[in-house]
């Protein structure tokens, strides 16, 4: 994360942020237009962001302001008409989860703020939540060690929860040498005890295939689908910046999933 820029709105905004984030958010409205179909059955349904930021951003070398994901995700559900009922918001940084929070105070949104870093974050917010409602997290850490297993482990325990994930890429490729090498431990708390499912002699692409497996094979451990279907955002030189997935204990999501894609649909990490 940068330093914070003032934003048009005169509140504190991500600087430098590409172009690339307007197609991660067009796929988070695509999808919550589906799940608000059956969400409207629901009185007690919620929205979770756990690394929200400020709620808006600057698109680098440019004067364009884009909304942050919660806002994005607030604004989507009142025009389709099933307003969640409450807007969890969670950010290690609290300067940027005020401004987060204000944002979506403006709009009207049912916001509740919860302190702490994600992990803690998600175990209040899963205590908080109504157990019989149909709620939606978007996850979107900046890296793999972000992406800590027991927070999913965590939102994986609500019968009726939906996640779309973020995976860094570009993590993967930069930082596995020195995380298979003991020079960082972060992928550890991604994919518990991958190291001893990673065979040394793979290539380079074998093995970050491998360690996505492996990872996808401890999601569906917790009940969750991880479907091989993903939308791959790339940068301005069409290399792999993250992949996203919807995740979910229900059929029904991968089916939206598919038609949100559409013709994007890629299979098996073909980004490798």
């Amino acid at each position: 994360m940068g330093a914070l820029i003032t934003a048009d709105d005169g509140l504190p905004a991500e600087g430098d942020v590409g172009p690339w984030v307007e197609d991660k958010h067009r796929a988070l409205r695509e999808y919550l237009r589906y799940h608000a179909k059956p969400r409207v059955r629901f009185a007690n349904r919620a929205y979770i962001d756990i690394f929200c930021g400020p709620g808006r951003a600057q698109i680098k070398d440019t004067t364009q302001f884009v909304d942050g994901s919660p806002v994005v995700a607030w604004k989507s559900s009142q025009e389709d008409g099933a307003p969640f009922r409450h807007v969890f918001i969670a950010d290690a940084d609290v300067e940027r989860r005020e401004a987060c929070a204000t944002r979506l105070r403006r709009l009207g949104a049912p916001v509740i703020e919860v302190e702490g870093n994600a992990v803690t974050a998600a175990d209040e917010i899963a205590q908080r939540l109504d157990p019989y409602g149909l709620h939606f997290a978007f996850v979107d850490p900046y890296s793999l060690g972000e992406l800590r297993f027991e927070l999913l482990r965590t939102l994986a325990g609500l019968k009726r929860m939906d996640l779309m994930v973020h995976l860094s890429a570009m993590d993967l490729f930069r930082n596995l040498d020195r995380n298979l090498a003991g020079e960082q431990q972060e992928f550890e708390a991604f994919a518990p005890g991958w190291q001893r499912h990673i065979r040394r002699n793979l290539s380079s692409v074998s093995r970050r295939r491998a360690v996505i497996d492996y990872w996808k094979t401890l999601v569906d451990g917790l009940g969750l689908d991880a479907p091989a279907e993903m939308k791959q955002v790339k940068n301005s030189k069409q290399r792999d910046l993250y992949w996203l997935l919807v995740l979910s204990r229900h059929k029904l999501a991968g089916r939206f999933w598919k038609i949100v894609l559409g013709s994007e649909v890629q299979r098996g990490f073909d980004g490798f």
